[in-house]
């Protein structure tokens, strides 16, 4: 800001001057208004059914440690993440109603 005497008063007057009004970053009222949004749309993906938060993401069969045939008398089948005819709710790709793996959780 520049000090400049007014000819009549003694009182002196803030001018700004072009090389101090420049902006350093995003202003109060943008970032107020990307925050109303965001909140907004996370709120109606809520209401509508969906879990912005939690996206679901199944792991690999190894990751898993997937095998083909049952273990210990448990089988996909009987588990709480198998999809009939032969997908799961956990692990990628097509699952056996006898395979296994390590997520194994006993159906309801």
């Amino acid at each position: 800001m520049k000090h400049v005497m007014g000819r009549k008063s003694q009182k002196s007057t803030c001018v700004a001057s072009p090389e101090t009004t420049e902006t350093h970053g995003p202003s109060r009222r943008n970032l107020l208004l990307s925050l109303f949004w965001a909140t907004a749309l996370a709120n109606a993906a809520t209401l509508f059914g969906g879990h912005p938060a939690r996206a679901q993401q199944k792991v690999s069969k190894d990751l898993a440690q997937y095998q083909d045939s049952p273990k210990d008398g448990q089988k996909c089948a009987e588990c709480s993440f198998f999809e009939k005819p032969n997908a799961c709710k956990a692990v990628e790709g097509d699952i056996s109603p006898d395979g296994w793996c390590q997520l194994w959780n006993k159906a309801a």
